[in-house]
C-alpha cells in the first residue's frame, strides 16, 4: 500500500555509498524499483607502502555531484529521505570551522597499527582503528592533532555535509566500549560528535547542501549502518545462513548467524549477529587492470582470464593477509617463462574464488550458508560463474547491484517510518538471476594447493 501511494505521488528514496574507489548513489521507489543511479570514481592515494588516504574535498564534491546527477534523472520526483553509508573506519579530521586538517585516513592505512596493538582491553576492529589513528596522530603529527575539533568516520562525514550535524555510531559504543577506549588513551570522546543510531534521523538537508545537491531543503537524512551491514540490507539478507559477497574495492563477505562469536556484531535482525570480513581484493584487481589492460579496461582483463585454462598452467596468485588490518598486495607463485598476462588474470580471479570458499568454510563452522547474494561492480557473469564453480554453491544476483547504497536508502525509509523495520525493508529486494557453477572437480585439488601455498607463505587472515 505504501508502495502504491509513493508511486502515485511521485516520491522516491535516495541512498549514497562513499566507497574506497567510487561514490555510488541510487534512487528507488518504495518497491525497490531503480529510478536513477550514478557512479563517480574516487581517488585513493598510496605514495608508499601502508599509506592510503583520500581528499576530503574530492569526497564532498563527488557526493554532491552524484546527487545532482540523480536529481536530473528524477524529473521532479519528491525525495522522501536520503540515507548515507561508506567505507569504515576512514577518518575525516576537521577543525572548529569544519575544514579538513589532514588527508582522510583510509581504512586501509596501516600507520597506526603499532598504536592499535598497544591498546589494552580492545579486541574489536573499529575501536583499534579509530582510537589507534588518533593516538598515532598525537604522537607523530602533534600540530595537526592540536587543530582537530571534529573526528568523523566517512559515513558520518557524508551526513555532516548534508546537514551540518556531527555524529558517531551508537553501535560502536555498544559493542566496543568506545568511550572507555578514548578515555584510556587520553582522547576526549566529544570529538566524535553526538551518539546516533540508524533508527535516528540525523538532521535535514540544509540550505547550502540543497544548492550543491539540487535537493530541496528539509529532506530527512539518516546515517545508515556501515557499508557491510548496509549491503546485507540491500541484498535482501534476512535469515540465518544468508550471505553476501559484494565485489567492490574491498570484497565484503558477510553472513547472519545466531551464535555470538568473538568477531561478530549485532545485526539489524533481532537475535542475529553478523560475521564479516572485507579483504581489499578489488583494489588489487584495479591495480592489475591498470597495469595490464589498455585504457584500464576491466572487460579486456576478464577476456584475458577466459583464455587461460583452470589452474592458469600452475601460476598462483596469493593475496596478502587481512585478519585485523588489511594488507593490499599479493604474490605470484610458480611464475615461469611460459606464462602470459592471461595466466596472471586467471590466477587472480581464481584466488578471489578460493578466498571466498575459505571464508564460506569458516562461516560454516558456525552456521550452514544457505544462499549467497553477489553484487557490486565486480559481480560479472564470468567472475560469478567461476565463484559458483569453486565454492560449489549457486549465487543470486539482485536487480540492483549497488547494494550498500540501496541498503542506505532502505535504512532511511525505515527511520522515517515507511517500513516497520529493516527486516521488512530487506524483504522487498528482488533477485534478477541465479548463477550455477560448472562441474569441475579439478578445482577441489587446485583449492587444496592454494591453501598449502598460502600456509607456506605464512599468510594470515
Amino acid at each position: 500500500m505504501v508502495c502504491k501511494v509513493m508511486a502515485e505521488r511521485g516520491r522516491c528514496l535516495i541512498g549514497v555509498d562513499v566507497g574506497t574507489t567510487a561514490v555510488k548513489a541510487v534512487a528507488v521507489d518504495e518497491c525497490c524499483q531503480l529510478l536513477a543511479e550514478a557512479r563517480l570514481p574516487l581517488n585513493i592515494y598510496s605514495p608508499s607502502r601502508g599509506i592510503f588516504t583520500h581528499d576530503a574535498g574530492e569526497i564532498r564534491d563527488k557526493m554532491f555531484e552524484s546527487l545532482r546527477l540523480l536529481m536530473k534523472k528524477l524529473d521532479g520526483r519528491r525525495v522522501e529521505a536520503v540515507g548515507v553509508t561508506a567505507q569504515s573506519v576512514s577518518l575525516v579530521l576537521l577543525d572548529r570551522l569544519g575544514n579538513p586538517v589532514y588527508p582522510v585516513l583510509s581504512h586501509l592505512d596501516k600507520r597506526a597499527d603499532l598504536a592499535a596493538e598497544e591498546m589494552e582491553g580492545s579486541q574489536g576492529y573499529i575501536g583499534r582503528k579509530l582510537v589507534g589513528n588518533l593516538v598515532w596522530l598525537r604522537r607523530h603529527e602533534p600540530n595537526v592533532y592540536a587543530k582537530i575539533s571534529k573526528v568523523l568516520d566517512m559515513k558520518e562525514y557524508a551526513g555532516y555535509l548534508l546537514t551540518g550535524r556531527t555524529s558517531v555510531d551508537k553501535l560502536w559504543f555498544m559493542v566496543e566500549d568506545l568511550e572507555r577506549l578514548c578515555l584510556d588513551a587520553g582522547i576526549n570522546p566529544s570529538l566524535l560528535g553526538e551518539v546516533q543510531t540508524y533508527t535516528d534521523v540525523l538532521g535535514y538537508v540544509d540550505d547550502d547542501a540543497a544548492k550543491r545537491a539540487s535537493l530541496k531543503p528539509g529532506v530527512p537524512v539518516v546515517v545508515a549502518l556501515g557499508d557491510s551491514l548496509a549491503a546485507m540490507i540491500g541484498s535482501g539478507v534476512v535469515e540465518e545462513g544468508d550471505m553476501v559477497d559484494v565485489a567492490g574495492a574491498t570484497e565484503v563477505m558477510a553472513t547472519l548467524v545466531k551464535e555470538k562469536t568473538p568477531h561478530s556484531y549485532p545485526s539489524y535482525i533481532s537475535g542475529l549477529y553478523m560475521m564479516s570480513v572485507s579483504p581489499p581484493l578489488g583494489l588489487m584487481h584495479k591495480w592489475l587492470v591498470e597495469k595490464i589492460s589498455p585504457n584500464s579496461d576491466y572487460t579486456y582483463f576478464e577476456r584475458l582470464a577466459e583464455h587461460a585454462p583452470p589452474g592458469a598452467e600452475g601460476l598462483m596468485f596469493v593475496a596478502d593477509g587481512w585478519k585485523m588490518t588489511k594488507d593490499v598486495g599479493g604474490s605470484l607463485v610458480n611464475l615461469t617463462y611460459c606464462h602470459g598476462w592471461n595466466h596472471v588474470a586467471r590466477s587472480f580471479f581464481e584466488a578471489v574464488a578460493y578466498e571466498l570458499r575459505r571464508v564460506v568454510e569458516i562461516f560454516e563452522q558456525v552456521t550452514k550458508v544457505r544462499r549467497i547474494v553477489s553484487s557490486g561492480g565486480g559481480a560479472t557473469g564470468f567472475v560469478t560463474k567461476l565463484k559458483a564453480t569453486v565454492v560449489g554453491k549457486p549465487f543470486q544476483i539482485p536487480e540492483i547491484r549497488e547494494t550498500a547504497a540501496l541498503g542506505a536508502a532502505l535504512t532511511a525509509a525505515t527511520a522515517t517510518g515507511l517500513f516497520k523495520n529493516l527486516a521488512e525493508a530487506a524483504s522487498s529486494i528482488k533477485i534478477a538471476e541465479t548463477i550455477h557453477g560448472e562441474s569441475q572437480p579439478i578445482y577441489d585439488e587446485l583449492y587444496r594447493r592454494y591453501l598449502a601455498t598460502r600456509n607456506r607463505l605464512g599468510t594470515e587472515g
